[in-house]
C-alpha cells in the first residue's frame, strides 16, 4: 500500500468521526431537557406531554383541561392529546 492511500484512510476516518460526533452533539442539545439547555430560560420553556419535546411557552399551542395548562408543539400532538388525554 501507499502511503497515500493510508493517509487517505486515516483523514477520512478523522472526517468520519468528527461528523459523527457533531451530528450526536446536535441531536442531545435539540432533545435537552430545560436544566441541560445552555443560554435559555428555563422559565420560558414547556414540556408537551406527548412527545415530551421542550418548546418555547410563547411558540406552543394552549389548552386547559380541568383547571390545567398543557403545551404542545405541533397540532398532531395536540390532537393526539384530544382523543387518547393526559398519559
Amino acid at each position: 500500500m501507499s502511503w497515500r492511500f493510508i493517509l487517505g484512510l486515516v483523514v477520512g476516518y478523522l472526517i468520519y468521526r468528527l461528523v459523527k460526533k457533531t451530528m450526536l452533539a446536535y441531536k442531545e442539545a435539540r432533545h435537552a431537557s430545560p436544566q441541560e439547555s445552555k443560554g435559555q430560560d428555563t422559565e420560558m420553556l414547556v414540556q408537551d406531554p406527548i412527545c415530551g419535546t421542550f418548546i418555547p411557552r410563547q411558540d406552543a399551542l394552549k389548552v386547559q383541561k380541568d383547571g390545567k395548562d398543557y403545551f404542545f408543539c405541533s397540532e398532531g400532538c395536540l390532537k393526539r392529546f384530544r382523543r387518547s388525554g393526559p398519559g
